[in-house]
């Protein structure tokens, strides 16, 4: 569905993309991981024919978005929550891009419907809360009933609940075969939510595929384990070649083996497991993968 080719920008001296290639895979939520500034809302926009590359392409179904006859029952995006006049009615807003699209002006109704908004509908933009300009932005993006959909940033200014709806409302546009692009710096939600991850950093893209595969790649998997006599397995897990990573009272996270082998040892020590914890995280996955291209500040944009 979208597909970079060595995509470059440059704003002056600035490189904001860099020889960026990747495919986003159709029918599937993307996750597009990045730091602020290591260029993921130029590329969203270069998708978009908002700016223009210095070389390369980012083609939507195999062409630039303004050689599609109705771009906007292609993809629809939601780049930016200031989409709206202020002093326009929420309604009007949406009837407007209905009419841009060559859509019936009556489906605004059923849009601010969907997003959560028909109480506001009568409401100006300029007297909405972050998070119901999400929604209003949201709501305008899905006016041509796209075949895609591209979001920055869209759960900030949501509230827990409204984090939650954003979630489920991304896995029902994945389960009616749409394809999901989503940016975000929340990475314990997304790890959830993305089938796949596009992850740039300093405008340069370091990974793609599929999530697990990511996580898989750039972190091992460690088990955290409960029992009565760590000391014991402890010994038992450097013995086999494994490593004791944390120790604290009855509680350790180790390296290097694998629950099943970590099973056998505490049976064969003698030791009585009583909790026992795989875990990977895309968080600390995302943090070694881009350690050494950017200092990491525990959330990323």
């Amino acid at each position: 569905m979208l597909q970079a080719e060595n995509l470059t920008k440059r704003y002056g001296p600035v490189l904001a993309v860099s020889n960026a290639s990747f495919a986003i895979r159709s029918g599937a939520i993307t996750g597009f991981l990045g730091p602020n500034g290591a260029g993921k809302s130029t590329t969203m926009r270069l998708f978009l024919g908002l700016d223009h590359p210095t070389s390369g392409a980012a083609l939507i179904d195999g062409k630039p978005i303004h050689e599609w006859p109705v771009p906007a029952r292609k993809v629809g995006a939601a780049l930016d929550t200031q989409c709206a006049h202020p002093a326009r009615r929420a309604i009007d807003s949406v009837r407007w891009a209905a009419r841009l699209a060559g859509v019936p002006a009556n489906q605004a109704e059923a849009l601010l419907d969907r997003v959560g908004l028909t109480e506001v509908a009568g409401q100006r933009a300029g007297r909405f809360s972050l998070g119901m300009r999400q929604r209003l932005a949201l709501a305008i993006a899905l006016i041509g009933n796209p075949e895609i959909v591209i979001l920055d940033e869209p759960m900030n200014g949501l509230d827990p609940e409204g984090i939650t709806w954003m979630k489920g409302l991304l896995r029902t546009f994945r389960d009616q075969g749409r394809t999901v692009f989503v940016s975000s710096h929340l990475l314990a939600e997304l790890e959830d939510l993305v089938d796949d991850l596009v992850v740039i950093a300093q405008s340069k893209i370091i990974g793609s595929g599929s999530a697990a595969a990511f996580i898989e790649r750039f972190q091992a998997q460690t088990i955290r384990v409960i029992c009565d006599r760590p000391q014991v397995l402890g010994a038992a897990v450097i013995q086999t070649g494994g490593q004791v990573l944390d120790s604290d009272g009855q509680r350790m996270q180790v390296g290097g083996l694998t629950a099943a082998q970590l099973g056998e040892l505490a049976r064969d020590a003698g030791v009585a497991l009583f909790g026992l914890t795989e875990e990977r995280s895309l968080q600390t996955a995302f943090a070694k993968a881009t350690i050494d291209r950017v200092e990491i500040k525990g959330e990323v944009g």
